[in-house]
């Protein structure tokens, strides 16, 4: 049975791909509830709806109880959160300005960055929320920003190599870094020491354009073999697409697109998850009641053959599209 869907439905479904915050988006989704007909045509498109109503309330209930505990906090969006870390005027401020369209404060003095200032960097459907926090300056932090790290989906470490101290304050990162017992890495053969907990992460060599070769040179042998490793220049430019594609498979997450029976592929918003998630840890994410009743799915990707059927336990690769029976 076709869906016949009023124009009012399609107008509003084009104001949510334009929300940017939780709430908006819920509540253009119950508007777009409230006119859609009810009948058996739409009874698939009904609870896809229901689905990321329930998901968008799920993630503001987990921002609510960390906000309790954490001054500091930042309210999640709908997609990997991705702390952006550093020295003094190592350039992250002015790197997620260029990534995000942010305009967090930028100054030759320390410490401009006083508090979490967070931003969205999209590309190629890619979405992710980077938080750029104050400097670390000596071999502690402060314990809030330690909770922040380890509450976050991933790390970028920011480092400038135009200037000689780069080295010492480096490693003034790693020590605070250590002290608040995380393991930053992003390389599948490190395991973290005993008693600390691993966060994946990628590091950023900014001010390409005015480099210092030796000090260069001495970073990139120091962390090479633990790290994926971007090379910036804000001043010439950021290719935000290639940044985006090289920090997913850093902090290993990736793009799943659904598809409601009976319907095209809704290829604008996929769901941003941890590579290796299998098909029904995916329903889970669509909707609990999605993957309790589950019975079967069928996969579009590389990895199949168009529509092809599996059960629970397949693994789901970048930009599969999924439709969950």
């Amino acid at each position: 049975m076709p869906a016949n869907l009023p124009p009012t439905y399609y107008a509003a479904e084009e104001r949510f791909r334009e929300a940017t915050s939780n709430e908006e988006k819920i509540r253009i989704l119950e508007e777009m509830l409230g006119i859609m007909p009810k009948h058996k045509g739409t009874d698939h498109l009904q609870a896809d709806l229901r689905a990321k109503i329930s998901r968008l309330k799920k993630e503001g209930e987990k921002k609510r109880v960390v906000s309790r505990f954490n001054p500091y906090a930042v309210e999640r969006e709908d997609c990997p959160q991705v702390m952006v870390v550093g020295p003094p005027n190592s350039g992250k401020s002015s790197l997620v300005n260029a990534l995000t369209g942010a305009l967090n404060e930028v100054a030759d003095y320390p410490y401009t960055t006083a508090k979490p200032e967070p931003g969205i960097m999209r590309s190629d459907n890619f979405r992710f929320q980077l938080v750029d926090l104050p400097p670390v300056m000596s071999d502690t932090m402060e314990g809030w920003m330690g909770d922040l790290l380890r509450h976050a989906d991933g790390i970028m470490l920011v480092l400038d190599v135009s200037r000689e101290h780069t080295i010492e304050r480096m490693e003034n990162v790693f020590k605070a870094v250590d002290r608040a017992n995380l393991f930053i890495g992003g390389k599948e053969s490190e395991e973290p020491p005993l008693g600390t907990m691993k966060q994946n992460s990628i590091v950023v060599l900014s001010k390409m354009d005015s480099v210092n070769q030796e000090i260069y040179e001495l970073v990139r042998s120091e962390l090479e073999d633990r790290f994926t490793i971007i090379e910036s220049s804000v001043v010439k430019g950021v290719d935000v697409k290639g940044f985006t594609h090289k920090l997913a498979d850093a902090v290993k997450y990736m793009r799943i697109y659904t598809k409601i029976p009976g319907k095209k592929a809704d290829l604008v918003e996929p769901y941003m998850v941890r590579q290796g998630i299998t098909v029904i840890e995916m329903a889970d994410v669509i909707h609990r009641d999605i993957a309790e009743t589950f019975n079967y799915a069928r996969i579009w990707g590389e990895k199949t053959y168009d529509g092809q059927r599996v059960g629970k336990d397949h693994v789901l690769y970048d930009q599969d599209i999924i439709e969950v029976h």
